[in-house]
């Protein structure tokens, strides 16, 4: 896959496909053309959203001419199928598979960034990339493709994926340093609809092919690390192994290449082990898992002190991206920035439409609150029956009636601020029947004394209670004071 960064900006004349920036596919706005490959072409797109929040992804579009044919369909279904079954950070993530009107196509992650065969070609040439770096981007494709030849189907059976095409057009490098292993084009996977590898039919870029993929015998996953060999070759020396075409199939059967040392007397030693044990003839002589490919290179990392992090690797793409490439990106991601803040202002002037209700200014008062209420008192013509809650004016001193602070402007009770009598709270923090004043009157204590003297005091003490204010009383001011300190303690989540 050839990548063409090119601005989003541009109003590009119309492709084989008839789509130009700016036009709809499915439910996605085209941005940009990033892509081109034999079976489909890769566009940066963004969702069709109202809110001004949207996220740049890539759109593989299927080329018209070969959407008709079965086969090809089969092959791009099998693809998007393939890749949803694969979840992990250095595979490249697929989210939608859709036909609009009679092309089908992908919706998948977008990689700011360009694949490892764009960072290390300079015109007709390879610059090769420092050891540890390319030993480092390795190390990551093979715990993703680890991950992919591991994928089981929703019942746990393994689904024997084979990438069959790795190679430096599909590890995808990102601005950040994520290392992400993409395009499973031609991956072979149980249950697959798309026709089997017919004999003598050799699927995959000639340099990179295993022997037995030549030869047309049984292939399992150890292709796919004996791939990722020739990609370390060649990521760390600027050439390939074999050569490039159908001559480099007779070097392939033949196991005729040099070796790193030979090339560069100054090749780590280390490293020159893991590409050879890689490329061996016999599948049973190479690493058998992409994660034991991965683990001795990190153990030669670590035994070299060669620390690599994906600040280095985001370092050397951001060196070796063209400005062309660098300001499609900028555009692209700022493109999205602007979108976000037009969503934050727009949700910032929804919400300043509302005051936030504190204990001096309002609460949210619920529609059954306000029911109650209205059943207490007559009718208002003026009452508002389609809201299903309402922001009224509430001072805590109001309900003293002492005229302190702003009396209440719709209606509303403070007794609704008591908490309700519940199986899982058996007292309760006022009496049932408010007395003397708007807050419930304490309860009273039977008289225990006997004789007339005993009776005679608890009347007078009675007495003095009722003319005594009620919202002085000990446990009447208690029961409010604890019903405010509640409310304010629960954020007014009660109401």
């Amino acid at each position: 896959m050839t990548t063409s960064f090119n601005p989003p900006t541009s109003r590009r004349p119309a492709n084989e496909d008839g789509f130009v920036v700016g036009s709809v596919v499915g439910r996605y706005r085209l941005l940009a053309l990033i892509a081109s490959g034999g079976m489909a072409h890769v566009w940066a797109a963004e969702p069709l959203t109202s809110g001004g929040m949207s996220r740049t992804i890539a759109l593989k579009v299927i080329r018209p001419d070969l959407a008709s044919d079965p086969e090809y369909a089969r092959l791009f279904i099998d693809e998007a199928t393939i890749a949803t079954a694969v979840r992990h950070p250095n595979v490249c993530q697929t989210f939608e598979l859709n036909r609009h009107e009679n092309v089908l196509f992908m919706a998948m992650e977008w990689v700011p960034g360009d694949c490892l065969a764009g960072l290390i070609r300079n015109g007709n040439r390879f610059w090769p990339l420092d050891v540890d770096i390319a030993a480092r981007i390795c190390a990551d494709a093979a715990a993703g493709l680890h991950a992919a030849h591991e994928a089981t189907d929703e019942k746990g059976n393994p689904l024997g994926v084979i990438h069959r095409d790795v190679s430096p057009a599909n590890v995808l490098i990102s601005t950040q340093g994520q290392v992400k292993v993409s395009d499973f084009g031609i991956a072979k996977a149980r249950h697959q609809l798309h026709e089997r590898t017919r004999t003598g039919e050799v699927k995959g870029k000639f340099a990179y092919l295993a022997p037995e993929q030549i030869a047309g015998g049984p292939t399992d996953r150890r292709v796919d690390i004996y791939a990722l060999g020739c990609v370390l070759y060649t990521a760390t020396l600027g050439l390939r192994p074999f050569g490039n075409g159908p001559e480099a199939m007779p070097k392939i059967l033949l196991g005729e290449f040099r070796r790193p040392r030979d090339i560069d007397p100054t090749y780590p030693p280390g490293l020159e082990d893991i590409i050879l044990k890689a490329l061996q003839q016999r599948p049973e002589d190479r690493y058998q898992t992409a994660n034991e490919m991965r683990e001795a290179i990190e153990s030669w990392l670590w035994e070299t002190s060669r620390l690599v992090t994906q600040a280095d690797v985001a370092a050397m793409a951001k060196e070796r991206l063209s400005p062309e490439t660098q300001e499609a990106i900028f555009k692209l991601r700022n493109r999205t920035r602007v979108q976000a803040e037009v969503a934050y202002q727009m949700l910032r002037e929804s919400l300043d439409m509302l005051e936030p209700p504190t204990a001096s200014t309002g609460v949210l008062v619920p529609e059954e609150v306000r029911a109650r209420s209205r059943s207490s008192r007559s009718p208002d013509p003026g009452d508002d029956e389609a809201d299903a809650t309402r922001i009224v004016e509430f001072d805590p001193f109001a309900a003293l009636d002492t005229g302190i602070g702003p009396r209440q402007t719709a209606p509303f009770s403070p007794q609704d601020l008591v908490p309700r009598k519940s199986a899982h709270a058996p007292l309760s923090l006022g009496p049932k029947k408010p007395l003397g004043g708007p807050m419930a009157a304490p309860r009273r204590r039977t008289p225990t004394t006997g004789g007339t003297g005993g009776r005679k005091r608890s009347s007078k003490k009675r007495k003095q209670r009722d003319e005594f204010p009620a919202w002085l009383g000990p446990v009447g001011f208690g029961s409010l004071a604890l019903s405010i300190a509640y409310w304010l303690i629960s954020g007014g989540s009660r109401f």
